[in-house]
């Protein structure tokens, strides 16, 4: 072992600078599309996730992040300075996943040549059918006197065969482009990763609880606190304007069938968003998530003054209570779609929307002062106060989602598919042949091989064989 490396420190030495480099290069080539490299990097990649999801990240668990931070400040501060609370942007990450393309692209880019040898048809290719090697299948059929050597060709022609060469030697070759499949595939896996790493760093996803009548630009604060928005490692947040129109939702007694959430655009273009039916603008998607009922509730003083006047999104709609409060009070309100008294108890007829009531009761300073059924446009009287309800639209929550990516992500897939069922339906057939004497009598001698499905295409052969010279072949 010494001895070759010291062979081969004398021969670089005797080297040109020139070739020397070039040397260099091809070894650093030779080494960055080996499998060798391949296995490493996704090695290091997966050990850089595992690190991720062991390791509070700064940008997607803030509060987790923070809450260790205080904890535990010197061991925060000592994995900060390594990039590993930021691991999926730090610098060693973005290298890797450099060096996993350029592995990618330079394994398909050697594949280019081997892919044009096989789609190129030369007369090279024409060899004895009787002893090439690689052909597994072979037969000799006799001619009939009114079969020439020249129908057989122009009958392999037309069965699908490009061919060259004429009766005395011929070599055809079906789905001769099928190898390119080979390409497409990988082409396929390379936007698939590219489409993929795109819409994990640029991946946002925030909640948010807007009204009838509201309108949101994307400002940060404005999201759910619980959970957390996540923000995208590459790229901002979403900032399309939208105003929430109107929210009808469709009830059929205690089932939901539907809502109708309509959106204005910045254009003023209405975007009418359903169960199933996202707003999608800019690689953004707003989903309906959650309904519920939103009040406005006026507060007044004994001497009739306005102390307050809000909107208060409730989630009450299942019957479950949701509070509230207005200065120094505190309010519980239970909703009743459809109110009715039944046995001397509050219920609910169903989930439409025919009757709605709210029972509100009133505390200060955790004792209850005050109770009772406040329907809309309706008020509620306690301790010399006076509670009115104005208005009761409704408040939808948005499971708002953005990702860049995703169409490159979705052209991989669909080349993936093609290239399959290109490689795998349109596979490549080779036929050598020959028409010359055997045994004194003049017979075509044929020799063929298939990709894939070796004992089909042997039928498929015998089949097309035995049809060119006029015999009956069994399907």
């Amino acid at each position: 072992m010494r001895v070759e490396k010291i062979s081969l420190i004398t021969q670089l030495s005797s080297l040109s600078p020139q070739r020397f480099y070039t040397y260099m290069f091809k070894k650093l080539i030779k080494f960055l599309s080996s499998l060798r490299f391949t296995i490493l990097l996704i090695s290091l990649l997966g050990c850089i996730f595992a690190i991720g999801l062991w390791v509070p990240q700064k940008r997607l668990l803030k509060a987790i992040y923070l809450a260790w931070q205080t904890k535990s400040p010197a061991l925060v501060a000592f994995l900060d300075s390594l990039g590993l609370t930021t691991i999926y942007t730090s610098p060693i990450t973005i290298t890797l996943w450099l060096l996993f393309f350029i592995n990618l692209s330079l394994v398909v880019w050697q594949r280019i040549p081997v892919i044009k040898s096989r789609i190129t048809i030369t007369d090279a290719k024409i060899t004895d059918p009787a002893a090439s090697g690689g052909y597994p299948f072979r037969n000799t059929y006799p001619l009939p006197d009114d079969v020439s050597g020249e129908a057989v060709v122009e009958q392999l022609g037309k069965r699908g065969y490009v061919l060259i060469g004429n009766a005395s030697g011929f070599y055809g070759v079906k789905n001769r482009l099928a190898p390119v499949a080979f390409m497409l595939f990988h082409l396929s896996f390379f936007l698939i990763l590219l489409g993929g790493v795109i819409s994990v760093y640029t991946e946002f996803i925030g909640y948010v609880d807007l009204a009838e009548g509201e309108s949101f630009r994307g400002e940060i604060e404005r999201y759910n606190e619980s959970p957390q928005p996540k923000m995208p490692e590459i790229g901002s947040p979403p900032t399309e304007p939208i105003m929430v129109k109107s929210i009808v939702p469709q009830v059929t007694k205690f089932t939901p069938t539907g809502i109708s959430v309509l959106l204005v655009d910045d254009s003023g273009a209405t975007h009418d968003v359903d169960i199933n039916r996202p707003y999608n603008v800019n690689n953004t998607s707003f989903v309906f998530k959650h309904l519920g009922v939103a009040p406005r509730f006026v507060l007044k003083d004994p001497a009739g003054t306005q102390l307050q006047d809000t909107y208060f999104k409730l989630d009450v709609l299942q019957m479950r209570p949701d509070r509230f409060a207005m200065d120094k009070f505190t309010f519980t309100a239970t909703f009743y779609p459809d109110y009715a008294l039944e046995n001397g108890k509050r219920a609910s007829r169903s989930m439409e929307f025919n009757n709605p009531m709210f029972f509100i009761s009133v505390e200060q300073a955790g004792k209850k002062i005050g109770e009772g059924l406040v329907p809309k446009n309706g008020t509620l009287e306690f301790a010399g106060y006076r509670l009115e309800m104005r208005d009761m639209p409704f408040w939808v929550r948005f499971y708002i989602v953005k990702q860049r990516g995703l169409s490159i992500l979705y052209a991989g897939f669909a080349i993936a598919t093609i290239g399959v069922i290109w490689r795998l339906l349109f596979y490549r057939r080779e036929i050598v042949g020959a028409v010359r004497e055997v045994d004194g009598v003049r017979s075509l001698v044929v020799a063929g091989r298939s990709e894939y499905y070796k004992s089909l295409a042997e039928d498929e052969f015998t089949k097309l064989f035995g049809e060119i010279v006029g015999l009956k072949v069994e399907s």
